[in-house]
């Protein structure tokens, strides 16, 4: 192998749906042709979920409130990486790897983020994205490279997903609304299968983009070099996922294939989350991290590539860590999480807010159903136990996926609440979290800052 490369292609709010993922009617043939020859990691996490800050978490390594891009970047919002930050194509382009970001980039600014290649694309045609690849790949074929690759499926465009619009390169799948599965978080009615459906439909869009790109990569003849990685910023795009502290908007696919895997098609049970990514390419291209940067909080995920054991490197990936601040300028509702294989720890530090939804959840027609009809159930999870959150919770994620019940108070779990509270406290100070302010000023226990 004369080098070694990476190619990363990522969705805009994909959730766990494929047929390796169980889901029973979704059509992603080119994503499960990658998984029966890759690895699909089962307890893959978002570190935030908000497409910006996600974004800036996988090519910093960093956590939300570590990096500083704590909501969006564009418009009105502003929000943007410390300049100080090291990344991902800054590292790489220092290294002499040929970088690229084609497609949906949404972080800032242009010198944390340095990449070489940023062609004007259509980032929902899986035509013009695969003849940016190989234009890419073209220009540089005696290079190692770095191919950031970010599709805008499935987002939602307007009120649906654009799906009536001719993208080209792309042919129709269409799902019947009485057919789509309705997740334990959201409300089975009329609405929510409508556009539950149509959400479906873009999610078979993305995998569309996937077959493409991975078909260029292959015509290239540098697949055989080339650490591929193909997820999502975070789940999807409904009321109690994106942007909100729940697993189903944290809890995400993410599949890997390595040329140089010698087991194919398993499974991969390790508590991982997006800051584990900058760590795992840098490990792969055998690049440098700099001394003098923050240190990573994230590992290298190569020496269990393909440890499908319940308990990946022996029982050292058993848990991981959330931090969302913002979504847009609007959406304040910071939160720190600790998730464990079983419990969950959460604690939202601005609970006296009602929480507030990204406008494109908001005007979707799921909740305009639940706010016309007032609906108070949304699926298994009350609908003011999503809008007024606890200061605290603690959730059995064996026994109650959809976390709704709040077992904070459990005398029997007290060890195990007090045990959690201490690691998600070392976390946030070793990560040097700005809200530790807030919480030292609140009289936290345990919260000091420096």
């Amino acid at each position: 192998m004369s080098h070694r490369s990476v190619l990363f292609i990522i969705a805009d709010d994909w959730s766990r749906l494929s047929r390796a993922y169980g889901d029973p009617i979704i059509q992603t043939p080119n994503i499960d042709a990658l998984t029966e020859r890759g690895v699909l990691f089962d307890y893959a996490f978002c570190t935030s979920p908000s497409c910006a800050v996600s974004r800036a978490c996988i090519l910093t390594g960093q956590h939300s409130h570590t990096h500083g891009q704590y909501g969006h970047s564009h418009g009105i919002h502003g929000f943007r990486t410390h300049t100080g930050s090291q990344s991902i194509p800054k590292i790489l382009r220092a290294q002499d790897f040929a970088t690229a970001c084609i497609g949906k980039k949404h972080v800032d600014p242009p010198s944390v983020y340095p990449f070489a290649y940023e062609p004007a694309v259509n980032a929902r045609s899986p035509l013009d994205m695969a003849a940016k690849v190989r234009t890419f790949l073209a220009m540089n074929p005696d290079r190692p490279f770095y191919c950031h690759v970010g599709c805008t499926y499935p987002h939602r465009a307007g009120q649906g997903y654009g799906n009536e619009q001719v993208q080209p390169g792309i042919q129709r799948v269409q799902y019947d609304p009485a057919d789509v599965p309705v997740p334990n978080f959201l409300p089975d009615n009329a609405a929510t299968r409508r556009d539950l459906a149509e959400y479906y439909e873009s999610v078979s869009r993305y995998d569309q983009v996937v077959g493409a790109v991975l078909e260029a990569l292959e015509e290239s003849g540098r697949a055989d070099e080339t650490l591929v990685f193909v997820t999502t910023d975070h789940a999807m795009p409904f009321p109690g996922a994106k942007a909100s502290s729940f697993d189903s908007g944290h809890r995400c696919p993410l599949i890997v294939s390595s040329p140089e895997q010698a087991r194919r098609g398993i499974v991969n049970k390790a508590l991982m989350n997006w800051v584990d990514f900058c760590p795992t390419i840098l490990d792969w291209c055998g690049a440098d991290y700099p001394d003098s940067a923050a240190p990573l909080p994230g590992r290298s995920l190569l020496p269990i590539l393909e440890d499908d054991s319940d308990r990946p490197g022996g029982g050292e990936w058993e848990e991981t860590y959330f931090s969302h601040c913002f979504h847009e300028v609007t959406n304040y509702y910071p939160y720190r999480v600790l998730r464990g294989r079983r419990y969950k720890l959460t604690r939202n530090l601005a609970s006296g807010l009602t929480t507030p939804l990204p406008s494109d959840l908001f005007r979707s027609i799921t909740w305009t159903a639940v706010r016309s009809e007032n609906i108070e159930n949304l699926g298994d999870r009350p609908r003011q136990h999503f809008l007024n959150q606890p200061a605290e919770a603690l959730y059995d994620m064996e026994n109650d996926p959809a976390e709704a019940r709040n077992l904070i108070d459990e005398p029997s779990l007290a060890e195990t609440v007090q045990e959690m509270r201490k690691k998600l406290m070392d976390f946030r100070i070793r990560t040097k979290d700005p809200w530790l302010e807030q919480s030292f000023q609140e009289g936290e226990p345990g919260a000091r800052v420096r």
